[in-house]
């Protein structure tokens, strides 16, 4: 901008000096001209200026490790005038904050990243004027941790079958009990031979395992390569128990407090991991609670030759 000021000036110099040494009409019109036209540029660009907007482009999810550009969107109903801006990034997690020095996305380590135009500057039709601009939206992206093999817990699927309960709603079971019709029950699970021979109505009643509570416990702190193994220990250990047929809870200690997520499909998961990545990391100072209830516990590290 300072050049082209240095520009106007030089070309305003020349015009009056061209109007002393003439002394004719146009050269004097001339002068004028070149006097209000910064004047003229700003009125003309204020529209415009003002209508402006600017937006950053990029996928709300993306792979951890994976290069992801940033696009730059800019939108005016006017001719759009000259505008400068940097892309700011902050680090949910951490709350670290930086600016972009080019266009690609930093996907290193998981987390969302809040990503939004700073320092906007949108400038006149000559260069002349710059207005900054504030408050444009931010976008969120969600880089998604990778899942990190552990070791299988010991004996938990000796602790998954330690009992036995009704199953609710009844339904399909390779588990039955046998017992005697009560008012209400699903005539389709009266086992008819049995009731034949005893004189009374039997009902095979469909059972399921019953468990304990089952927790994976973490505390949300540490550097980003020791976050970023614990969501992976996490992700792993989670669809684990999932697959086993296990449903469990996720006690997570974070900046805001403890979080609990009851978890028991791959859908509840994901929703308790997105929301897990754009929390504040917990207080050196704060200390999770003990289980007061029994039940299994895994408490996950994120020290690199962690089991």
């Amino acid at each position: 901008m300072v050049g082209r000021w240095l520009l106007y000036l030089v070309s305003l110099t020349g015009c009056i000096a061209f109007a002393w040494a003439n002394h004719q009409w146009f050269s004097s019109a001339l002068a004028v001209g070149v006097l209000c036209l910064p004047l003229f540029s700003l009125l003309m660009s204020l529209p415009a200026m003002l209508t402006l907007k600017v937006r950053i482009g990029c996928p709300h999810r993306v792979q951890m490790q994976i290069p992801v550009e940033i696009r730059r969107k800019i939108s005016c109903p006017l001719p759009a005038p000259a505008i400068s801006f940097k892309i700011r990034v902050k680090r949910v997690l951490s709350g670290e904050t930086w600016l972009l020095s080019g266009d690609k996305l930093p996907t290193e380590h998981c987390g969302q990243l809040e990503c939004f135009p700073d320092r906007v500057k949108v400038y006149d039709y000559l260069g002349l004027f710059c207005l900054p601009m504030k408050h444009f939206p931010h976008m969120t992206v969600t880089v998604e941790p990778q899942p990190l093999p552990v070791a299988e817990p010991p004996k938990l699927r000796e602790y998954l079958s330690r009992a036995w309960r009704p199953k609710p709603g009844g339904g399909y079971s390779e588990n039955h009990e046998l017992r005697l019709y009560r008012p209400g029950d699903s005539l389709n699970q009266i086992h008819w031979k049995l009731s034949a021979k005893t004189g009374k109505l039997i009902l095979r009643e469909p059972m399921e395992p019953e468990r304990g509570k089952m927790v994976l416990d973490m505390e949300l702190r540490g550097t980003d390569d020791e976050l970023d193994r614990k969501f992976g220990r996490l992700l792993y250990l989670s669809r684990y128990l999932l697959e086993i047929g296990a449903r469990h809870e996720l006690r997570v200690l974070t900046g805001d407090g403890v979080r609990d997520y009851p978890v028991c499909d791959e859908e509840s998961l994901l929703r308790a991991v997105d929301d897990l990545l754009g929390c504040p990391c917990a207080k050196s100072e704060a200390q999770m609670e003990p289980l007061r209830s029994g039940g299994w516990l895994c408490r996950i590290g994120g020290e690199p030759d962690e089991a």
